[in-house]
């Protein structure tokens, strides 16, 4: 019994400990994502061909991840149906994120085929972990 309460106890303190440090992540990547879209806005031009740059949406989706791993650590004690089902997620959003910043010009189609068959997997995962969930109520 000890054992599980200090166990249980030290599990408490790094997922706090983990959560402290993921949120003031959370708060420099978002001001240093301000910063970029106010420089992007300063460089835009309508007159000009100037589009917005997209060198902010890697941070935007290491915010989204980092939301989640905080959203998984505030439910460690759920079941663990629960916790897979989080973790697919992000999973699925760290993967979308590579996929969306990758250059697919240069990519070997054999790479991308492999890609969009993990992307495949952890979706289907997800789906019939979801599914069991509905079926267990």
């Amino acid at each position: 019994m000890k054992k599980d309460l200090l166990i249980t106890r030290t599990e408490d303190i790094v997922y706090l400990t983990l959560s402290i440090l993921a949120i003031l992540f959370i708060l420099v990547e978002t001001l240093d994502l301000i910063y970029i879209f106010y420089q992007e806005l300063k460089r835009f031009s309508f007159s000009e061909e100037r589009p917005l740059g997209l060198s902010g949406v890697p941070i935007f989706f290491n915010i989204i991840i980092t939301l989640e791993i905080l959203e998984t650590f505030k439910h460690h004690h759920r079941t663990i149906l629960s916790r897979v089902k989080i973790i697919l997620l992000i999973a699925i959003t760290a993967i979308v994120r590579k996929l969306i910043t990758l250059d697919v010009k240069h990519t070997e189609s054999l790479l991308l085929i492999g890609i969009g068959i993990i992307i495949l997997s952890i979706s289907m995962g997800y789906y019939f972990l979801s599914k069991k969930n509905i079926l267990d109520k």
